[in-house]
């Protein structure tokens, strides 16, 4: 049981660090000087990123929910004791909170997927894009690192 109360801890920091390594590697793309050839990559790279990224973002949010809520459950005496329970509530609920820009986002990232037909759309959608999941980073998934940092130090504190 001692592992699972890190898990939201790792996975959360997986998640912040995937955010920002997105954020970094995708605004090269929009960089001038990089702009002329990104703009022909981005609905290539996007056809093969977006599914896969999705999927490890999903996987991520998944298991530091999960992870929170099994606790929760399995251990919430203990957790209300060491005063922690709520920082793991706070986890796991900001971990799928991270799923509500999904509406805004997925047509966003189709536009950039179809930039091969209109390429200054689709480099518009991708500066839209990376608006949101900036905010995005930097409120929910910074605050789900947080509450599990603070949940996983409250809990092993002696």
């Amino acid at each position: 049981m001692s592992l699972l109360y890190i898990v939201p801890l790792i996975s959360s920091t997986c998640s912040l660090y995937f955010a920002w390594d997105q954020y970094f590697f995708l605004t090269l793309l929009l960089k001038r000087d990089i702009q002329v050839h990104g703009n022909r990559l981005h609905a290539f790279y996007w056809q093969k990123f977006y599914p896969r990224g999705a999927i490890a973002v999903v996987g991520l949010i998944s298991i530091t929910s999960g992870a929170s809520l099994t606790l929760l459950r399995a251990q919430a005496s203990l957790l209300q004791k060491k005063g922690s329970y709520n920082w793991y509530l706070a986890g796991g609920i900001l971990a799928i909170c991270h799923l509500l820009s999904a509406p805004l986002m997925v047509p966003i990232a189709n536009t950039v997927r179809d930039g091969k037909k209109d390429v200054d759309r689709g480099t518009k959608a991708l500066r839209r894009w990376l608006n949101i999941h900036l905010i995005r980073a930097l409120t929910v998934d910074l605050a789900c690192f947080v509450s599990c940092v603070l949940a996983v130090v409250k809990t092993l504190h002696p």
